[in-house]
């Protein structure tokens, strides 16, 4: 039960939160860029999605984010 209350996975819309309970997170807004971020193929749509709103909006820094957990979704995949 004592792990329990250390370790979670909170559900986002395009992957999971890490970052242990005891942990306070006050960036819920830029989870893709967080170390505790982790993202499965199975949200690859959503990247999909969020990473053609932010070329469409020309947020070239946000785009490339979701950029390299595409690849890396592409990349585990493969192995």
């Amino acid at each position: 039960m004592a792990r329990l209350n250390r370790e979670h996975h909170r559900l986002l819309g395009n992957g999971y939160c890490t970052r242990p309970k005891v942990m306070d997170c006050e960036y819920e807004s830029i989870c893709e860029s967080c170390t505790f971020f982790q993202t499965t193929i199975e949200f690859r749509p959503a990247l999909l999605a969020q990473r053609a709103d932010a070329c469409a909006k020309g947020q070239t820094r946000r785009a490339a984010i979701y950029d390299e957990l595409i690849t890396g979704l592409d990349t585990t995949e493969a192995s």
